[in-house]
């Protein structure tokens, strides 16, 4: 009867040894360097929309539009996550998709409508229509604030055009 204890006891520690490995290898954090690199692609999207919709330069803003547009173009982000697995089925997991919690096409979007507003108001007309009608074909069929806005600015860029060739 004491054997029979015994090993009952035996398996009860060994299985409460097995979960605390267990869950301390689940709960341990990932490789600060994926961390790192991921917080700085998000990080730096997020800047330069935040520098794109406060700046009052247009070169500057440009360049920020330029950072947004390639991002939405490569997929938001360059490095995936890394799973460490044994070689044997490494081959087997494929690479999970990278995830944003922003819509980086609303941002590209929303600097867009911001750097044409800025063309439109230091003189550049071309530079501003070409934005407009950049925001309208991404948002082709949709009724979406960026769409309708940029619809009213090249309206009123056209108009302005307009009346300034009727004036001469």
């Amino acid at each position: 009867m004491r054997s029979r204890s015994n090993r009952t006891l035996a398996v009860v520690v060994l299985g409460l040894f097995s979960s605390a490995f267990l869950f301390a290898g689940c709960t341990t954090t990932p490789s600060s360097h994926t961390n790192e690199s991921r917080d700085s692609g998000f990080t730096s999207l997020w800047n330069a929309y935040g520098d794109c919709k406060s700046t009052a330069d247009l070169s500057k803003a440009t360049a920020n539009l330029d950072q947004l547009r390639s991002a939405s173009l490569l997929g938001h982000e360059k490095n995936g996550f890394i799973l460490p697995l044994p070689n044997r089925i490494a081959h087997l997991v494929s690479t999970p998709t990278s995830r944003t919690a922003v819509d980086v096409k609303a941002m590209t979007s929303a600097c867009a409508l911001h750097t044409g507003e800025l063309a439109l108001n230091q003189g550049y007309l071309e530079v501003a229509r070409d934005l407009f009608v950049s925001i309208i074909r991404l948002h082709e069929g949709q009724h979406s604030y960026y769409a309708v806005r940029a619809r009213t600015l090249l309206a009123k860029l056209e108009q302005g055009l307009t009346i300034s060739l009727n004036a001469r």
